[in-house]
């Protein structure tokens, strides 16, 4: 299980994802680990990360942050595997 983070932690976290090269992440499975530990940090991981990777909406990392903490909390054991597979490794990272 991984705690919720705070909105500092998930903003250094976000940069990061939002300019991987500055931040060191030079392969997609760094990339990918830290957008799991994003997601995991956030009360509803799996609608965090369609916030992330597919939300159109303009907004500031500051923004995206709080509508990703502004989420309700959602346990993992209630996301149908349509949304989110049964193997997928947030589902562990978040329970």
């Amino acid at each position: 299980m991984t705690a919720k983070l705070t909105k500092d932690e998930l903003l250094r976290l976000l940069e990061a994802l939002m300019h991987p090269k500055a931040n060191g992440l030079t392969d997609e499975e760094s990339y990918n680990d830290v957008l799991l530990r994003f997601c995991a940090g956030c009360p509803d991981p799996v609608k965090a990360r369609w916030l992330v990777v597919e939300c159109l909406d303009t907004m500031t990392d500051e923004e995206m942050v709080d509508r990703a903490r502004a989420m309700p909390f959602r346990a993992m054991a209630d996301v149908p595997p349509r949304e989110l597979p049964i193997k997928h490794p947030l589902r562990k990272m978040s329970q």
